[in-house]
């Protein structure tokens, strides 16, 4: 087989072979809608970050969002370096759906990481001390 085939060929195999068994979802929607991140947003409650116009209470927000219909969705929202004595860094996974023509978050499952000295280092179920 020349080669100019089989390059292609050998890399399209591992795109493919790098999505399966991975948990890689594919059927996303992108960019997710406006207002599915929004909603996500304001699940966190009040996070000021430090270039906002207050003082900031964490470092960071990510969020990574997957919407899989008009009505369904999924994301992991993770808020970095929170200005706590005990809990550094806080991750949402949440289950959203619209309903009324509004995105609302139906399930939240949160772990934590702790300060150094006041817990697991890793995301985790369990509370910091």
């Amino acid at each position: 087989m020349s080669h100019r085939v089989l390059v292609p060929i050998c890399l399209l195999a591992a795109a493919i072979a790098s999505g399966c068994g991975s948990g890689a979802t594919t059927n996303c929607k992108v960019p997710p809608d406006r207002a599915l991140l929004l909603a996500i947003r304001a699940h966190a409650g009040p996070i000021k970050l430090p270039n906002g116009p207050d003082k900031g209470n964490a470092s960071r927000l990510t969020i990574t969002a997957c919407q899989t219909s008009a009505t369904e969705a999924t994301a992991t929202m993770t808020i970095f370096g929170l200005k706590d004595e005990s809990t550094l860094d806080i991750r949402h996974g949440v289950k959203v759906q619209r309903k009324n023509g509004r995105w609302m978050v139906t399930g939240d499952s949160h772990t934590r990481r702790c300060q150094p000295g006041h817990g697991t280092q890793e995301f985790a179920n369990e509370k910091c001390r």
